[in-house]
C-alpha cells in the first residue's frame, strides 16, 4: 500500500514539475518575442553596426559569462552606431552596446563587466519587473496585455523600450545587476576590479560632460555608493583589486640594444644599464617583481629607498624588496629607479583619477 502511494506521489510530482517547466518555457518564449518586437522599434531609430569580427569578439565574452546566469536565454550582442556611452538589454536576452561605449572601454574585462551587468538585467526580468511596477500591475497581467495585441500593447512596448534604453530601473534592481554581475564576472575568470574601473571611468566622463544625454547614468544609484558596495564585496571575498591589469597601465618592459638595457614603464624609461648578461638578468628579475607588486593602489611612500646596516641601499615596492646594492657596474643609481617608478605611478593615477586608491 505504502509503495503504491509513493509511486503515485512520484507520478504527481513529475506531472507538476512538467507543467511548471512547460509554463516556464512558454513564459520565456513570450519574453523572447517581446524582446524581438522591442528591438524592431529600436532599430528604426539607430543604425545597427554589421561588423562580424567585433560581434564575434563580444559574443565570445558573453559566452564565458553565460553559464553563470540562472536561465538559459538566447543572449545576443548587437552594436548600434551611437557616440553616447550606453548599453542596455531587452527581455529575452538581446543586449545592445553603442559604438561610444565600446570605444570608451579599455579591455575585455571592462567589456565583460558591462555585458555581465546587462545579462543580469535580462536574466532577472528587470525590464518586465520595472514596467509592471511603473504600471502597478503584475508581470502576468503585463504579459497578457502584450500577448493580446490590443490597443494598449504598442504603448507598452514603447515604454518597455524607453526603460531599457534609459536604464530607468529602480535602485534595488540596479544594485542587483551590479552585485550579481560582479559575481558572474569573477566566475567567468575576469578581474573583478573591472566593475570598479568601469564605474570610475563613467563618473569621470559624467564630470567632463555633465550636459550630455545621461544614457547609462539615468536614475542609477550614485556612483560612489555603487563603487562602495562593490569594493566591499571584493574585499570580503579576498579578491585582488588590481586596476592596472584592467586598464593596461604600469606595464613593465625590458628592452636591449647593442649598448644598453633599459627598464620601461608604459613605454617610458625608468632605469638603465649596459647591455651585459648580469644586467639583463637583474632587470628581468625586477620586471617580474614589478608585475606582481607595482600596483596603482600603492601610495608613493610605499616605493622607498631603504638603508641596510652595512651602508648598502635597496628599494622596496610595497612588501617586496625589489633590488639592493651592490649593483652591476654601469647601472643607474637606485634613486633614479625610485624617482621613475613614482613618476609613472603618479601618471597612471592621473589617467584614472576617480578611483579611491587609499581604500
Amino acid at each position: 500500500m505504502k509503495r503504491r502511494m509513493s509511486v503515485a506521489a512520484m507520478v504527481l510530482l513529475f506531472i507538476l514539475f512538467s507543467c511548471f517547466y512547460a509554463r516556464a518555457e512558454d513564459e520565456m518564449q513570450r519574453e523572447i518575442k517581446f524582446g524581438k518586437e522591442v528591438s524592431e522599434e529600436i532599430e528604426q531609430h539607430w543604425e545597427r553596426v554589421s561588423d562580424p569580427v567585433k560581434i564575434a569578439h563580444l559574443s565570445m565574452i558573453c559566452e564565458k559569462i553565460k553559464p553563470h546566469m540562472i536561465r538559459t536565454l538566447p543572449f545576443e550582442i548587437r552594436i548600434i552606431q551611437e557616440k553616447s556611452l550606453n548599453a542596455f538589454s531587452l527581455p529575452g536576452g538581446i543586449i545592445y552596446m553603442t559604438t561610444g561605449i565600446l570605444d570608451f572601454l579599455h579591455s575585455d574585462a571592462e567589456i565583460g563587466a558591462i555585458i555581465a551587468h546587462e545579462m543580469i538585467h535580462a536574466d532577472r526580468k528587470h525590464v518586465m519587473l520595472q514596467m509592471a511596477q511603473s504600471q502597478r500591475i503584475s508581470i502576468f497581467a503585463l504579459a497578457l496585455i502584450l500577448v493580446s495585441g490590443g490597443k494598449a500593447a504598442p504603448a507598452f512596448l514603447t515604454s518597455m523600450a524607453q526603460i531599457a534604453i534609459t536604464n530607468a530601473y529602480s535602485k534595488d534592481l540596479e544594485k542587483e545587476a551590479d552585485v550579481e554581475g560582479l559575481y558572474a564576472l569573477q566566475k567567468a575568470g575576469y578581474p573583478p576590479a573591472a566593475a570598479l574601473t568601469v564605474m570610475e571611468g563613467l563618473a569621470e566622463e559624467q564630470l567632463r560632460h555633465p550636459y550630455v544625454d545621461p544614457g547609462i547614468f539615468m536614475d542609477h544609484p550614485y556612483v560612489k555608493e555603487r563603487v562602495a558596495y562593490l569594493s566591499k564585496i571584493i574585499r570580503e571575498n579576498n579578491w585582488p583589486i588590481e586596476r592596472k591589469k584592467v586598464l593596461h597601465m604600469l606595464v613593465v618592459d625590458v628592452v636591449t640594444d647593442e649598448r644598453s638595457t633599459t627598464l620601461l614603464v608604459d613605454g617610458v624609461k625608468v632605469w638603465s644599464g649596459p647591455d651585459e648578461s648580469d644586467v639583463r638578468k637583474l632587470f628581468l628579475s625586477i620586471k617580474e617583481k614589478l608585475d606582481k607588486d607595482y600596483q596603482m593602489e600603492l601610495a608613493p611612500y610605499e616605493i622607498e629607498v631603504i638603508d641596510f646596516f652595512n651602508n648598502k641601499k635597496g628599494i622596496r615596492v610595497g612588501p617586496t624588496l625589489l633590488v639592493s646594492e651592490p649593483l652591476p657596474e654601469g647601472v643607474d643609481p637606485l634613486i633614479f629607479l625610485r624617482t621613475g617608478l613614482v613618476e609613472r605611478l603618479h601618471q597612471a593615477k592621473a589617467s584614472h583619477p576617480m578611483a579611491d586608491y587609499l581604500h
